[in-house]
């Protein structure tokens, strides 16, 4: 679809907005809804493409199911493509801290740990200026449109084009999609339909921090999580999950076992020469494994099965999984998130270093390896500042409430994000907690959230205050037998037919995967 590269200025010229619709079923069509996977910088018209049919069972018969590549991203032109002319994006970041992550023991001394955190740090910087100097060199003023005020802008704009003069705006946003949420109902209030955000960030914090500063609310469940999956774990036994040991008598066994395996790596990293990439499996390769397993519990099963490979010497899936793993294929990420943040006084790779190191010592340890999986730390280097900048309020009366979903242990996005939102709305909002780890509702099914979400596209339906769904699936088999058809209506069992996997596509699609090569990844019963 051709929209307006700046909505204030015609003479700026057009760009074009990539996109697939999947066509309402139902005889009389309620609207159109956008669907954002996340990122910033993650595709959505694959998404609708392969799973589009199932998200439609969540959604409603009733509405077309539209996935568009938001601005700067696949196919949408212009699209950031800072190394088109030289290199993959992935083989300049490939064995630097950027794509390896920190390197360190958590056995450390303060003063060692300090050091040698430092040390990266500068590396870090150097490679944060490279890139971005580059970006600047090789895009121009196209940076400029990329910020999600713009993006927020398209939607609206595209909602008129497909459904008439002053549409309500319909969307399902996950994670980064949550933002773009938060804008459109904050800059067209007037405007919003039934719009669903689930994996909430906290929006005031994106607008208003330095984005090295970010991670500080990210990871306050991060551990919460972690503990989930250790727990699962151990309670599934040996016979569930290989990392369990036969004579463990606590949970925290398992935790200890891996971090000790991941300790050792920082001395003797393990030589991984069968990996469709052959290299090492390093400390920080290890630990950027972990979080992005932390994210999709549907993914536990195996994973576990790929770490305790590792611990006995065979690092091949851990390594071939991260060499395959390619969440931004370009610097689409930046050209977002630098964008929508504040101006700020440019921090000292030492004040960078004093920042995380409070965090690893007070928050989650896992802040030293978010920084690779979520990299919006070198925002100070960016060269460009975007056309346009919205910044709040961000408590405006809606026209219609919108429904927002939390879980009680997601790694990245807290539920304390989502009572955020929720307290900043009133009753413009309604939050549904699913107890439940996992980033998104999605990482594990729960009919209970759905048949919510389906009454809401339905009818407008909000679930009761402070609503809780804890039916979500297990991750191990020993504890995650699916419901038996005793238990399910056959509409419900072939929901959560269809629903499984919608989380792991999900994944997939965010993580910039081969679904051909992972659709089997994951485990299921």
């Amino acid at each position: 679809m051709i929209v307006p590269k700046d909505y204030s200025n015609a003479s700026a010229g057009t760009s074009k907005i990539a996109l697939s619709i999947l066509p309402a079923k139902a005889e009389h069509k309620k609207g159109t809804v956008f669907f954002n996977p996340g990122g910033p910088g993650v595709r959505g018209k694959p998404y609708v493409l392969e799973k589009g049919e199932v998200l439609q069972k969540v959604i409603g018969d009733e509405y077309d199911i539209v996935g568009f590549d938001p601005r700067g991203v696949g196919e949408t032109v212009p699209s950031v493509q800072c190394f088109r002319h030289s290199m993959p994006y992935s083989d300049f970041k490939y064995n630097t801290i950027l794509e390896r992550g920190y390197e360190y023991s958590s056995n450390m001394s303060s003063r060692e740990l300090t050091e040698t955190i430092l040390a990266q740090q500068f590396e870090a910087d150097a490679l944060y200026k490279t890139q971005f100097n580059l970006c600047a060199e090789r895009m121009g003023d196209e940076l400029k449109y990329m910020g999600t005020t713009t993006v927020a802008r398209d939607v609206a704009f595209m909602a008129e084009t497909l459904d008439g003069d002053d549409a309500l705006i319909n969307l399902y946003g996950g994670s980064y999609g949550t933002v773009l949420g938060q804008y459109i109902v904050n800059m067209f209030p007037d405007r919003v339909g039934r719009i669903v955000l689930d994996g909430v960030v906290d929006t005031v914090r994106w607008t208003s921090t330095p984005p090295y500063k970010w991670v500080r609310q990210w990871l306050s469940s991060t551990d919460d999580t972690y503990t989930h999956f250790v727990s699962e774990c151990f309670n599934a036994g040996p016979q569930g999950c290989p990392l369990a040991g036969e004579s463990d008598k606590i949970p925290s066994n398992v935790k200890d076992r891996i971090e000790a395996f991941i300790n050792g790596l920082y001395r003797r990293p393990l030589a991984v020469p069968l990996a469709n990439r052959p290299g090492l499996l390093t400390a920080g390769r290890a630990r950027n494994y972990l979080i992005i397993t932390l994210l999709k519990p549907f993914g536990w099963h195996d994973a576990s099965h790929a770490i305790n490979e590792a611990i006995h010497g065979n690092g091949t899936r851990i390594l071939n999984f991260l060499n395959d793993w390619k969440l931004y294929n370009d610097l689409e990420r930046p050209a977002v998130s630098c964008s929508d943040a504040p101006p700020f006084i440019p921090p000292s790779a030492e004040d960078v270093v004093n920042e995380y190191l409070d965090v690893y010592h007070n928050v989650s340890n896992f802040v030293f390896s978010v920084l690779t999986t979520e990299p919006d730390s070198g925002c100070q280097f960016w060269p460009v500042k975007p056309i346009e900048r919205f910044v709040g309020p961000w408590n405006h009366t809606l026209r219609n409430p919108i429904l927002l979903v939390s879980n009680t242990a997601d790694p990245v996005t807290p539920i304390t994000s989502g009572h955020s939102v929720v307290d900043l709305l009133g009753n413009s909002s309604r939050l549904l907690v699913v107890d439940s780890p996992g980033h998104c509702s999605l990482s594990l099914e729960s009919l209970c959230m759905v048949h919510h979400v389906q009454a809401y596209f339905a009818n407008g339906t909000l679930p009761e205050e402070n609503a809780v769904c804890n039916d979500a699936l297990k991750p191990f088999p020993a504890i995650g037998k699916p419901l038996s058809s005793q238990e399910l209506s056959d509409e419900d069992r072939a929901l959560l037919s269809q629903l499984r996997g919608l989380g792991e596509q999900w994944e997939i699609a965010r993580a910039g995967l081969d679904h051909r090569k992972y659709d089997d990844y994951f485990w299921w019963d």
